[in-house]
């Protein structure tokens, strides 16, 4: 939208009357209805006088009249065709040139001096006109000019369409962009020679169109171009364009518009986002430890109660962000919260304690086993106050934990150095690529050979176990250790230059200068509770040891489990302190549970239990009733209705069952025998004939059932 003013407006801000407003000013912008039925003139304010400009600048903002823009046709915001002076670099030299002459004029109470010594503005033009050698006349000329057009109309004026297309309209590149951009859904990804086909075709079908009344479905598709007499407009007419003029403009659309339609949102982030770069040089070894998963390139055996099975193993490990030390590593089936906390001891113990953590977004990552319950709600405040331990492992050790942008690999440093591993698979027998289109030549070699060594008809198995593989990416993730690094803060001065430490090397420089955090592993331990997998029964855990029995409920709320009836949940426990425990489900923390006592007889726990069975089964009814309530389901009798009403038509034209002209030979067979019998009386010996059809149990979709009418 663009301020306008009225004339009476234009008028006080330039303390002249209505009259010379009239007379001097340009052609209006657009005109409104005045009091009295006629047209009243707007102005906008970036066409009047300069000076005028800044008047209205200065004033406090009133109510103004926006002017809507006209439809650009083009794209919107920063993406849009520029709409401003097209000067060149030797044009606004220019113009600034012509602006120094003329300055003095312009603005006098710079020059207080200069304006002392000629106080007549005729006086003060003849002497910018000797002192910049030029004529009186020319220096009027630019100051008209810049009152007029300010600074861009001290020059000569350059091509008005200059960076717009000259053989293109706005339908015509209105179709261009929507072509280029594809829809999802509605058609794929266009070369610039199709989309110009598909130009030309529909100028044709457009111009066959002019003036005939659209359908419902062209008045939909073409609404911006449709009158109001259901017409297409002349302005929706396409021009002829040669399909080098065509390919030229579609090459003009901005790349990142033209990323995100045509390769989607992964290019898009690959090759156009702004990136952020980290100044790793300023940081010291623990202040960050950077976590996250990777599946490894190649099969190997795990072990299974029927033997052996091949899986694809996952490495979990943890790099220093400023050395890019790898500080601790494990090869699991199934990477989850007890790979990164066994990763966590390694690196807690043989390392010290870092500053912060900084991972992913997965569950695994943000299970509350590790950070904590962040919630504030009543139940986790009073979690908290049991005691601090309970929080989390890490918010008993002091660890703080940042997450990474979702979905952004950059955001993680350790991602590159992940491919430093992925060049190691490649080395393997066992590598398997990264996807199943990328499978090697010789893999399909390689599960014929295991599926041999399965069978017993091979003596040694083509793939190493999980264990010989944590064994040998273990000396593998070592060596990387050693080698030259290239990267930020990882230079070193040699004496034939410069070089690269390798991460042993930068840790050794840097950690000298890092006051380290060391924990007890008594400590880790108790943190790192023992766990149990157990199946939620009547509202409770149980669970035996030593050969006893232990019941645990939630804390607080004896019956809040029986919602998980049925379900595993993850029973954690410290074995030195059995009266609480910790209940987790699906990774995620749900509360702390204490042992329940045997109930005695005589004891006011009896009474307790029976309010808590009662105040369950009103939970549960309440829970049925909202259900019927929200959602409506038919009776018997509006299902029989319904189906009724749905019943296909059949041809009652004879009663012989139809058969279907191929059937296996055992149903013909039946189907000829049904005939026979059909041949038969009432009286003439049924049960032959029924007899003479063979009896089948199969559940085929193409099995038959033969039955004796009444």
């Amino acid at each position: 939208m663009t301020a306008a003013l009225t004339k009476r407006e234009v008028a006080d801000l330039a303390e002249r009357s209505v009259r010379t407003v009239e007379r001097k000013s340009p052609q209006p912008s657009a005109y409104q209805q005045s009091r009295n039925g006629k047209p009243d003139p707007l102005y906008e304010v970036r066409s009047l006088d300069p000076n005028l400009q800044r008047v209205w600048a200065a004033r406090p903002r009133n109510k103004v009249v926006e002017i809507a823009p006209q439809d650009p046709g083009q794209l919107a915001l920063s993406l849009a065709m520029p709409s401003g002076s097209n000067l060149s670099s030797a044009d606004r030299l220019e113009a600034e040139r012509r602006f120094g002459v003329i300055e003095p004029l312009v603005t006098p109470e710079k020059y207080a001096l200069l304006k002392l010594q000629s106080p007549s503005k005729a006086a003060l033009v003849a002497y910018l006109a000797k002192e910049h050698s030029t004529a009186p006349r020319t220096i009027y000329n630019w100051l008209f000019a810049w009152k007029k057009g300010g600074l861009p109309a001290l020059v000569s004026k350059d091509r008005s369409d200059k960076g717009r297309p000259r053989a293109m309209n706005a339908a015509a590149f209105d179709f261009l962009l929507a072509a280029a951009m594809p829809m999802r859904g509605v058609y794929g990804v266009l070369s610039a020679r199709e989309i110009w086909r598909a130009y030309e075709e529909e100028r044709v079908w457009r111009a066959a169109h002019a003036g005939r009344l659209m359908g419902d479905f062209e008045q939909a598709k073409y609404a911006r171009y449709i009158d109001e007499g259901g017409r297409l407009k002349d302005t929706a007419q396409l021009p002829q364009v040669s399909y080098e003029t065509f390919r030229t403009w579609f090459n003009k659309i901005p790349e990142v518009a033209r990323a995100m339609a045509r390769e989607g949102k992964e290019a898009y982030r690959n090759s156009q986002e702004i990136l952020s770069w980290r100044s790793l040089a300023e940081i010291q070894p623990l202040d960050y430890v950077v976590m996250d998963h990777r599946v490894l390139d190649i099969f190997c055996m795990a072990p299974d109660r029927r033997g052996w099975r091949l899986i694809r193993p996952w490495l979990t490990a943890a790099i220093d962000m400023r050395t890019r030390k790898w500080l601790a590593w494990v090869i699991v089936e199934t990477p989850s919260s007890d790979s990164i906390a066994a990763v966590l001891k390694r690196t807690f113990i043989d390392h010290g304690l870092p500053k912060a953590l900084y991972w992913d977004n997965g569950k695994d990552f943000r299970c509350e086993w590790l950070e904590g319950k962040h919630s504030r709600s009543r139940q986790s405040e009073r979690v908290g106050e049991l005691g601090e331990s309970w929080r989390g492992v890490l918010g008993t050790l002091g660890v703080r934990v940042h997450h990474a942008i979702v979905k952004n690999a950059r955001a993680k440093i350790i991602e590159p150095n992940f491919g430093r591993v992925a060049k190691f698979d490649r080395t393997l027998p066992e590598w398997c690529g990264h996807k199943p289109g990328a499978r090697p030549e010789g893999y399909a070699d390689l599960v014929k050979q295991y599926e041999a060594w399965a069978n017993g008809k091979r003596e040694s198995a083509p793939f190493r176990t999980i264990g010989e593989i944590s064994a040998l990416y273990y000396a593998a993730i070592e060596d990387l250790n050693e080698r030259e690094l290239e990267g930020e803060a990882m230079q070193k001065v040699t004496p034939t230059g410069r070089g690269w430490m390798c991460p042993n090397e930068a840790w050794e420089i840097h950690i000298g200068r890092v006051e380290r955090k060391t924990v007890d592993a008594e400590l880790l331990k108790f943190c790192f509770a023992k766990r149990r997998e157990l199946t939620v029964k009547h509202g409770e855990v149980k669970t035996t040891f030593a050969g006893r029995d232990y019941h645990y409920r939630l804390t607080g709320n004896d019956i809040a489990l029986m919602a998980m009836n049925g379900q595993q949940v993850d029973f954690a426990y410290d074995p030195l302190d059995l009266g609480e425990a910790a209940i987790y489900y699906q990774s995620r923390f749900v509360g702390l549970a204490n042992c329940v006592e045997l109930r005695r007889m005589g004891e006011d726990a009896f009474t307790e239990d029976e309010r808590n069975r009662r105040a369950a089964r009103r939970e549960v009814r309440r829970f049925i009733d909202a259900v019927h309530k929200a959602v409506p389901v038919p009776s018997s009798e509006t299902r029989l209705e319904r189906r009724r009403a749905v019943l296909p038509e059949r041809d009652c034209s004879t009663s012989r069952v139809t058969v279907p002209a191929e059937l296996p030979p055992a149903l013909m067979e039946a189907e000829t025998a049904a005939r026979a019998a059909s041949d038969f009386s009432f009286d003439a010996a049924p049960v032959e004939a029924a007899s003479a059809a063979p009896q089948t149990s199969s559940t085929d979709d193409n099995e038959f059932h033969f039955f004796q009418g009444d």
